[in-house]
């Protein structure tokens, strides 16, 4: 038991490690070489920390997004033989977001629009002093709908444990708890300096801990089809090297003051009585049990660290192993190689039938990539994702741009056949981020390269104020904690200005009476007289014909 918690907390340890990146090299130390590469990882958060904590203010969040799925004449055609409703008129179905988030309140406004045309708009308020949640659509009904989140939670376990369900997996939907945390974990965020002096305090144990290994030298390596020339360092940690190591890290953090203060105040933020800098003595003291007792000094077993470092003397690769003191097992590994203008990656974590990973090659034009990259599990190729138009100078400064193509990796049948595993589907993912604060998302749904329909988003953190709503002052209000307001709502419903908008919009007369059939069922089996059949190319087919497949 002792032995695999040690194992545990080591691999979780170096799996951290292994995901920095690093431009120092300390002559042939594995160790000191990670060593600097982490501290000035750790120097370059915490200035990156200190910006950020500069520019937060009193948190208050000002935010837009568009999300807007279309179709295409393909899609239209498939969701046309699934469903009884004509849906030949529609080409996008739209919600244009607005939101601001201060302490106290959350405003959101949503524009609902279909093929371009303004249906609805949807207006909430949440009181989070109250957890209570305001809403209204002013083309249905002028009033607001008024809700109380805790006690709808509440209801809603009392209901499932009416019916024997498990209540501790439903969803609460009381929000003001994780918006009021929002707001307190804003205000208890650490400074920078005694973050970074936390995290280069228990990094330098660790590595202090290691043991340099015999290094294998400069070696050819590849990732992709781009191969290197790069020094391979490489140390480890056994299990015996390791129990003393988690023994100081434990000793140092039970009279560490500036650890206190951070706990101290994440825990306030949590305003969990089961959380507290006690709690966490408690489980230094929990853990120093696991650790107690006579070292073992010949087991070898532990793990094995491997860098890849190039002629600039920076970390391209990372691997950590599992070793048993008979045989190495690979858990984790990256690779970047550089020929020229050639760019070779590799990626792996787990192992065998566990294993997930990715790798591939492209070229570099100026500071965009363009590649092919296969993503593999079990061993096995997966998928195949061109990757065209990566901006890798942007996303260094927090901008992402590029276009991800994902198709089926071609398989091989007992009779030697290939075939396309995804039938010709592809996802086509394209982002373009405008700068560090506006980005566009698309995700496209292709077959054979030709477009059946799109969701795509587009938003920013550069929203504009919208107009807060006095609570107290309403008076045309529908509670629904009380049935005869939910009652009353329903009498006063109107869906004229809907109507007149989706008709405007393009929709066919009764198209909204046939889906109220469809969705109970009864008009199931029917085809409306305007609900025209089309083939895959969005064709209209007279009565002689059927859906093409």
């Amino acid at each position: 038991m002792k032995k695999r918690k040690i194992t545990a907390i080591i691999l979780a340890s170096l799996m951290g490690i292994s995901a920095v990146p690093a431009t120092a090299w300390a002559a042939d130390s594995y160790k000191e070489t990670e060593k600097a590469a982490f501290a000035k990882a750790i120097q370059e958060m915490g200035a990156d920390y200190a910006q950020d904590l500069a520019q937060i203010g009193d948190g208050a969040v000002k935010g837009n997004a568009e999300i807007k799925l279309s179709l295409d004449d393909g899609g239209k055609a498939i969701l046309g033989m699934l469903t009884p409703v004509d849906i030949s008129w529609l080409e996008d179905a739209s919600m244009d977001t607005k939101v601001n988030l201060n302490e106290g309140t959350m405003i959101e406004t949503m524009d609902v629009k279909v093929n371009g045309t303004k249906i609805c708009t949807i207006e909430y308020y949440f009181d989070t002093e109250n957890s209570e949640v305001y809403m209204r659509i002013p083309e249905l009904n002028e009033g607001y709908i008024k809700m109380n989140m805790e006690q709808m939670t509440q209801e809603a376990e009392a209901e499932m444990e009416e019916e024997g369900m498990d209540s501790s997996f439903s969803t609460s939907m009381d929000l003001a708890d994780a918006m009021n945390s929002y707001f307190s974990t804003l205000d208890n965020l650490p400074e920078a300096d005694a973050l970074t002096s936390i995290l280069t305090r228990y990094s330098d144990i660790i590595f202090d801990n290691m043991t340099d290994g015999e290094n294998p030298g400069t070696q050819s390596s590849a990732a992709g089809d781009v191969s290197q020339e790069l020094t391979v360092l490489e140390g480890h940690v056994t299990q015996a090297e390791a129990q003393p190591m988690f023994q100081q890290i434990l000793d140092t953090a039970k009279t560490d003051e500036e650890l206190k203060g951070l706990i101290e105040s994440w825990t306030e933020a949590m305003n969990d009585p089961e959380y507290s800098y006690d709690t966490f003595l408690q489980a230094i003291e929990d853990l120093e049990k696991d650790l107690d007792g006579e070292i073992d000094e010949s087991d070898t077993s532990g793990f094995v660290l491997r860098a890849w470092v190039d002629d600039n003397g920076e970390v391209v690769g990372r691997e950590v192993l599992a070793d048993d003191g008979e045989q190495e097992e690979s858990l984790f590994s990256y690779l970047c190689t550089t020929d020229g203008d050639q760019r070779g990656f590799s990626f792996t974590m787990g192992s065998d039938e566990d294993s997930v990973g990715l790798y591939g090659s492209g070229t570099l034009s100026g500071d965009v990539l363009s590649g092919t990259y296969t993503f593999t599990s079990g061993g096995e190729d997966a998928a195949v994702i061109e990757v065209a138009d990566y901006d890798t100078k942007a996303v260094e400064n927090g901008i992402w741009k590029g276009t991800y193509t994902i198709s089926g990796a071609p398989i091989e049948d007992e009779d030697g056949n290939s075939y396309d595993p995804f039938g010709g589907m592809q996802l086509i993912f394209t982002t373009d981020g405008k700068d560090e604060n506006n980005m566009e998302w698309n995700l496209t749904l292709a077959a054979n390269g030709v477009s059946l329909g799109a969701l795509s988003i587009t938003g920013g953190n550069e929203g504009e104020d919208l107009e807060a709503v006095d609570f107290a002052s309403l008076t045309d209000v529908y509670d629904f904690s009380n049935d005869a307001d939910v009652e009353k709502f329903g009498e006063d419903v109107n869906m004229d200005t809907i109507t007149a908008n989706l008709t405007s919009a393009g929709m066919p007369d009764g198209w909204l009476e046939s889906v109220m059939e469809a969705a109970s069922g009864s008009g199931a089996e029917e085809i409306t007289e305007y609900d025209d059949q089309t083939d895959m190319a969005g064709d209209t087919l007279d009565d002689s014909e059927t859906p093409a497949a």
